[in-house]
């Protein structure tokens, strides 16, 4: 109870603080006085300051006030950080406006990466891409096969010169007792070492992977 009331009477003086022999004479009677009051200047509950010839007391919620009003290098000081901080708060808000913006572009960017991907989905699976690491050397006559597509792509082709590669490939599966990977694996032998002769262009059910793309039309040039 002493505790409090000493806390209670400390506060009530306001920004003008007390006389510590002020506190001394209210409270003769607790023995422990000083203990209590260093124990509340150690928790900053109150604080101490000599001003003249004597001590004062001030509670911690009028102590900033007093040296804002009484202490001008303080207040000035006080001033200049809260002035600094205002700024620095000001920037962050700033700075949260614009990642926020950021994120909402990268959020739209991947649902837009997302509708693209759906949209090649639908006219190649995944499993139709035939890469060039996923296929094992298979030994099949380089000259055989050539003859036969070069064959295979004059009497399919269009008024323009495009055929599709799906029909080739079973075309030229049936005809040669191939598989689909083997197919795939010699096209791109032949093409490869013949690319001033064939072209490839984008687009079909099926085809080959040339720089992130299905191409899944060939003509001969």
């Amino acid at each position: 109870m002493s505790l409090e009331k000493i806390v209670a009477t400390i506060e009530a003086r306001g920004t003008e603080g007390i006389k510590k022999v002020e506190i001394r004479r209210e409270f003769q009677e607790v023995e422990e006085l000083e203990s209590i009051l260093q124990e509340l200047l150690r928790t900053r509950e109150i604080f101490i300051e000599r001003k003249g010839n004597s001590f004062y007391c001030w509670h911690k919620s009028h102590y900033l006030q007093k040296l804002l009003s009484s202490d001008q290098k303080f207040s000035l000081l006080y001033t200049f950080m809260n002035s600094i901080q205002d700024s620095s708060n000001t920037r962050f808000d700033s700075l949260n406006a614009k990642l926020d913006t950021v994120t909402i572009q990268l959020r739209e960017i991947t649902e837009e990466v997302k509708i693209l991907a759906r949209s090649e989905h639908r006219y190649v699976d995944q499993d139709d891409l035939i890469l060039p690491k996923q296929i094992e050397p298979i030994e099949i006559n380089y000259d055989k096969f050539k003859e036969q597509l070069d064959q295979a792509l004059d009497s399919a082709s269009s008024s323009i010169g495009w055929v599709e590669l799906c029909n080739l490939r079973k075309d030229l599966c049936s005809k040669m007792n191939i598989s689909r990977e083997q197919f795939y694996h010699s096209f791109e032998e032949v093409v490869s070492n013949n690319y001033d002769k064939y072209e490839l262009s984008t687009g079909g059910e099926e085809g080959v992977q040339l720089r992130g793309m299905v191409h899944g039309f060939v003509r001969c040039i």
